[in-house]
C-alpha cells in the first residue's frame, strides 16, 4: 500500500488547504465580533469608533463585490423592459392598423351615401345654431328639473329648440323672455325624448322622473335585452332633436331599464340652442267666411 502523504497539487489536499483557510476566516470573524462585543460592554465610545471604522473599511469592498450582481439585476430589467416595449409596440401597431382600415371603410361608406343622396336627390335638414349662452342656474327640486340660460328672444331663442352640449342632449326651451330662457332638463318628468339603442337599433322613449336618471319606456323589441353600457342615441323621431345625438348610457338593464344622462347640467357652464331638426310648419289661417250676399229689392 502506499502511505505517502499526497501532492500538493493533488485535489485532496487543495481541498483540506481551503477548508483551513475558510476555518481560519471563520474563526477571525467570530473573534473579531467577539472582541467587538466585549469592547462596546467595556466602553461604548470605542466600540463605537471601532464599529465606524469597520463599515468605512468593508463599504468599499462590497460596492465592488456588489457591482456584478447590480449589473446583472439592472441588465436583466433593461431586457424585461425592452421585451415589455416590443410587445407594446406591436399592440400599439395592431390597433393603429385596425383604426386605419375601420377609417377608411368609414370613408368609402360615406362617399357611398353621398352619391346615393345626390342620385336620390335626398334632401338632408339642416340645424342651425341659435345661440351659445350660459347656464344661469339648475333647479332639482322634486320632479322638476330645469335650468335658466343668458339669453333669450333678443338672441333669437324660442321655446321648443334643443338645447345641447358636445358630450350630449341638455334638454330644450320651454319658456323664453327677452334676454333669459328656461331650458327644461332630461329628467324632469315632463320631458320625453325618442331615443335609439346604438347595439340593437331598438326604439324607445327616455323619460324623465325628477331623478338623477332616465327611465327607458315603450322599447319595441323588449324581448332583445340591454345590457349595461348600452349607448342610447336620438332617434329623430319628432321633428324636435336630430338623430345622432348622445342621451344617455344604460346603468340598470333589469325592467324598468335606467339610463345616466349623457351630460349633466351640473357644472356645464355653456351649452349650445339649436333650430329644431324638422320644424312642423305652422298652419295656415283659416279663411273669413263669405259674406251672404243681400237679396235683391
Amino acid at each position: 500500500m502506499d502511505w505517502s502523504p499526497p501532492s500538493l497539487n493533488s485535489p485532496r489536499r487543495r481541498e483540506q488547504n481551503f477548508a483551513l483557510i475558510g476555518a481560519v476566516l471563520s474563526g477571525a470573524v467570530i473573534a473579531f465580533g467577539l472582541l467587538l462585543l466585549l469592547v462596546a460592554r467595556v466602553n461604548p465610545e470605542a466600540g463605537s469608533r471601532i464599529r465606524e471604522a469597520a463599515l468605512d473599511a468593508v463599504a468599499p469592498i462590497w460596492s465592488v463585490v456588489r457591482a456584478p450582481f447590480d449589473g446583472g439585476a439592472a441588465l436583466s430589467n433593461d431586457a424585461g423592459d425592452y421585451l415589455g416595449a416590443v410587445a407594446k409596440l406591436r399592440a400599439v401597431t395592431a390597433e393603429r392598423d385596425a383604426g386605419r382600415r375601420a377609417v377608411e371603410r368609414a370613408r368609402a361608406l360615406a362617399a357611398e351615401n353621398r352619391q346615393l343622396k345626390a342620385l336620390m336627390r335626398v334632401v338632408e335638414p339642416r340645424v342651425r345654431l341659435v345661440a351659445t349662452a350660459r347656464i344661469a342656474g339648475a333647479s332639482s327640486g322634486g320632479t322638476i328639473r330645469s335650468a335658466i340660460i343668458s339669453a333669450g328672444r333678443a338672441q333669437g331663442v324660442r321655446p321648443g329648440q334643443p338645447v345641447r352640449v358636445a358630450a350630449g342632449l341638455v334638454g330644450r326651451t320651454l319658456d323664453a323672455g327677452d334676454g333669459a330662457t328656461r331650458v327644461l332638463l332630461l329628467t324632469d318628468a315632463a320631458s320625453r325624448v325618442p331615443v335609439i339603442v346604438e347595439r340593437t337599433g331598438q326604439p324607445a322613449l327616455a323619460v324623465g322622473n325628477g331623478g338623477p336618471l332616465l327611465e327607458i319606456r315603450d322599447r319595441v323589441g323588449a324581448e332583445v335585452p340591454l345590457r349595461p353600457g348600452d349607448r342610447l342615441v336620438t332617434s329623430g323621431d319628432g321633428g324636435v332633436y336630430g338623430p345622432g345625438i348622445p342621451v344617455a348610457t344604460i346603468v340598470r338593464a333589469a325592467e324598468p331599464p335606467q339610463a345616466r344622462p349623457a351630460a349633466s347640467p351640473q357644472g356645464l357652464g355653456y351649452v349650445s340652442v339649436e333650430t329644431p331638426y324638422l320644424p312642423i310648419p305652422a298652419a295656415p289661417p283659416a279663411a273669413a267666411p263669405a259674406t251672404a250676399a243681400a237679396p235683391p229689392k
